[in-house]
């Protein structure tokens, strides 16, 4: 049948199973994410702690996201999918029975994160570019703007959930939920109905030059390099903000998990609505310009976030913070794609999600160190600055080369 425009990935019936199983597994991974730093900050009373769980569930992204990108490339996708997938069922698993067992201390939910954060690592890059080939390329940007919309929704629902379980049920159950919310989308990738896998060339290089292959192709291409230059701002000075919003949500605002749920909801909220509007179009010309404007529109909204002094404030900035990150993100996301050769995409993808969640968490960690000195306020206030120096620095070389996107 006919889709409409916003929905017109949805022609794809593989597609839509892997959707489905994606939005069940999201759904549990943001229930989790949200226990998990209320948790860690219950148990600590530190943001520093919180992002240092964060930096062990993401860390793993900067070192091997590239050899991530580079196995995509070389083995099945869907199967490395399934691998990576299952091996998160286990450590969701056990940290939610130490949880509800009343035994679980600060480090048990470091080395699990940490578990997990290496699965995710090969996970991440392999499975943005299997999307390309569930849908081919002229629907390309509407499943990634989908996907998006369903990672944010799953962002606005699962916080809100995790606010009203914890003070009901505690954060074990919620870690319990996850672990059976992986399991269906590992069902869901052996239900997919693909044609046989093309035969894989065994006698190419090794690892270590098929990575340094994607360094040097994105290097040569200035397009790449301020994309990914953009990115990388937001990763060290913008998006390290989530990392304070359990102690900017009980300090700042005075409030509990459920004023942290709340927080966490209206970026999901904004995020949604800006995947959708992305999922509306259907080129990619322009989409340069979508990127420059906002990030800095992110950098601009941090300042006033520092300023907030109610919930209510914080939601109001939040939810515009959201939209516009998730504007740059999935821009970002769809014009490496549309540019990187298909022999490529996977390393070209893995450097999208190493200079992101490979180095946010690293920036997080620090900005929780420095908000356990300063205040959130300040470090929000720095953090937005440095978004707006380096957005204009970088958004200025992408526009020159705008030509380029059809």
């Amino acid at each position: 049948r006919r889709m409409p425009a916003l929905l017109r990935a949805f022609r794809h019936p593989n597609y839509r199973l892997f959707f489905a199983g994606q939005a069940v597994s999201m759904l549990g991974m943001w229930l989790h994410w949200t226990a998990q730093s209320w948790l860690v900050y219950r148990l600590t009373k530190s943001a520093a702690a919180v992002g240092l769980v964060t930096l062990a569930l993401q860390g793993p992204g900067l070192l091997l996201g590239p050899i991530g990108g580079a196995y995509a490339d070389r083995f099945d996708k869907r199967r490395l999918l399934i691998v990576t997938q299952a091996s998160t069922v286990l450590p969701a698993a056990l940290l939610g029975v130490l949880t509800l067992s009343g035994r679980v201390v600060p480090w048990h939910i470091a080395s699990l994160a940490l578990v997990s954060g290496i699965a995710r690592a090969f996970e991440l890059p392999t499975r943005q570019a299997f999307i390309h080939d569930l849908v081919g390329v002229a629907d390309l940007p509407n499943a990634i703007a989908l996907n998006s919309a369903l990672f944010n929704g799953a962002r606005l629902i699962g916080p809100a959930l995790a606010g009203l379980a914890i003070p009901l049920i505690g954060e074990g159950w919620c870690f319990l939920a996850n672990a059976a919310a992986y399991l269906t989308i590992v069902f869901t990738l052996f239900a997919l109905r693909l044609p046989p896998a093309r035969p894989r060339d065994r006698t190419r290089a090794g690892i270590g030059a098929e990575i340094l292959e994607g360094l040097r192709y994105v290097r040569g291409e200035p397009t790449m390099v301020a994309l990914l230059g953009a990115l990388a701002v937001a990763a060290v000075a913008g998006m390290p903000y989530t990392v304070l919003l359990p102690s900017f949500a009980a300090r700042r605002l005075g409030g509990g998990p459920e004023t942290f749920g709340y927080l966490q909801a209206a970026v999901g909220l904004g995020a949604i609505a800006g995947a959708l509007t992305l999922a509306a179009r259907t080129h990619v010309r322009g989409l340069e310009r979508w990127v420059a404007t906002a990030s800095l529109t992110v950098g601009a909204l941090l300042l006033v976030l520092s300023r907030a002094q109610s919930t209510l404030g914080a939601v109001l900035v939040l939810i515009p913070i959201g939209f516009a990150f998730m504007i740059q993100l999935a821009t970002t996301n769809t014009l490496l794609q549309t540019l990187a050769p298909d022999h490529l995409r996977g390393r070209v993808m893995s450097l999208h999600t190493s200079l992101f969640l490979g180095v946010f968490p690293l920036a997080g960690l620090g900005a929780g160190a420095l908000a356990d000195r300063f205040g959130e306020a300040v470090v929000m206030l720095a953090g937005g600055s440095i978004v707006i120096l380096g957005s204009a620095y970088f958004g200025r070389s992408l526009l020159r080369t705008s030509p380029r996107f059809p």
